[in-house]
């Protein structure tokens, strides 16, 4: 395993990285067209509509746009773009139960690895979990391997960022999930180099500063140490002073922020978020006992989310109805509230005391995310309590303060998460 470390330098080394909160400021305002007319990319006139995901379909992305580009257009994405990038994550991809997605549903991705035979390791070629072929213990023992008494053992899989294919993948899901919002493409054509011969592409390249994510704040901290037992995609799409910038989680794991542009004006301001779980859901009909009983009925209501009743039948369909429509997607807040609520607030203050820079940090860190105990999450990811000094920060900008002074941080980070997914799919495997 090795992590090649974005380059998170930012051309403009003039923004300001404090800002003030200002509630009545975070508020949803989307800004652009309804339906675009020409492909973003070759500039012909779209006539036929193609879907285009915003997190690529082979990781289980299920946000689609049709106004993004031409269908020529996304098939050179798919193949130059897509590919590359994807097949990054195939070690992931195939040990994830029930995994799904739009597209080649039944497919199995390939990968490499290492595997473990009478005490000693080769390479092998991995599908679904299994050892396909081990092209050097074939030919020590002159046999294939399927004819062997004993399978070999996988011991770890090969799991190698490339950086160009890597950062550009995270900087064009952050341009596609701003592309689906409308966000109107002069405020991010800075970043986007599109060689072409008439209306013929022969090259893009989505040139965004990416800035690797790790926690400032102890909530944080908190919520990305805790185990995860769904994996899940998220993204943020949020605006700053003159900047607009999106929050890329996949597998929450590989968290970058992405710089789209740096000339939003003061009175343009975004937000959006989307978040969706990677298995497929099961949709057969829960049985449900004791419906005459008022609070049977009312847990029942509560765990799938429609109105209670005590006539059996309407209850019953209100709830085979509800499993029926439930969608991947889901709310940020149903992700990260369960995590935040686990969180020993009491002992951390009392583990504190005695530390009040460490006490400040956490009594600011709480106030910024909760109002009335309400969950803030404009503010999730997008600020954070300032280090030095007083008030709250943009978030990117004061991670690539402290890693500029202390890069080990981020690295150690980086290996964390990494590890955690890892014993994730392990016991997932193992149940």
């Amino acid at each position: 395993m090795r992590f090649l470390l974005p380059d998170y330098n930012i051309k403009n080394s003039k923004i300001k990285t404090f800002i003030h909160l200002d509630k009545t400021k975070l508020c949803i305002t989307i800004f652009g067209m309804e339906h675009r007319q020409y492909c973003i990319y070759c500039n012909k006139e779209i006539t036929t509509r193609s879907s285009e995901h915003v997190i690529q379909n082979a990781l289980g992305g299920l946000l689609e746009s049709e106004d993004i580009c031409c269908p020529e257009c996304n098939n050179y994405i798919s193949k130059y773009i897509d590919a590359p990038f994807t097949k990054t994550f195939n070690p992931i991809i195939s040990r994830i139960d029930n995994f799904s997605k739009t597209n080649n549903t039944k497919s199995a991705p390939p990968c490499t690895g290492t595997v473990s035979y009478n005490g000693r390791e080769y390479s092998a070629n991995i599908k679904n979990g299994r050892v396909v072929s081990c092209p050097d213990l074939s030919r020590e023992l002159r046999c294939d391997i399927s004819k062997l008494p004993t399978a070999p053992q996988i011991v770890s899989y090969n799991f190698d960022l490339e950086n160009t294919a890597f950062q550009t993948g995270m900087a064009k899901i952050a341009f596609n999930y701003a592309m689906s919002q409308n966000v109107d493409f002069k405020y991010l054509a800075s970043g986007l180099m599109v060689e072409r011969t008439g209306n013929s592409v022969n090259s893009i390249q989505y040139n965004y500063p990416v800035v690797p994510f790790c926690p400032l704040n102890p909530i944080d901290a908190f919520i990305e140490s805790a185990p995860n037992t769904t994996p899940f995609h998220n993204m943020i799409l949020f605006s700053q002073c003159n900047e607009l910038w999106c929050y890329v989680d996949l597998f929450n794991t590989f968290q970058y922020y992405v710089l789209l542009s740096d000339n939003v004006p003061n009175g343009k301001q975004v937000y959006a978020n989307y978040t969706q779980t990677l298995q497929k859901l099961n949709r057969n009909a829960p049985v449900l006992d004791d419906l005459h009983d008022p609070k049977t009925v009312m847990i029942y209501a509560q765990q799938y989310g429609v109105e209670p009743t005590m006539d059996a039948a309407e209850f019953t369909r209100r709830v085979n109805n509800a499993v029926a429509i439930k969608s991947q997607k889901v709310a940020m807040s149903k992700i990260i509230g369960p995590k935040i609520a686990s969180m020993p607030f009491m002992s951390m203050m009392m583990q504190m005391q005695g530390d009040a820079a460490s006490m400040r940090l956490m009594y600011d860190c709480m106030h910024l995310y909760f109002d009335d105990d309400i969950f803030q999450e404009k503010n999730f990811r997008t600020v954070t309590p300032a280090l030095a000094g007083d008030g709250s920060v943009a978030y990117p900008h004061e991670i690539m303060r402290l890693v500029s002074e202390t890069p080990d941080m981020l690295r150690q980070y980086t290996t964390m998460k990494f590890n955690n997914l890892n014993n994730q799919l392990r016991t997932q495997k193992q149940r």
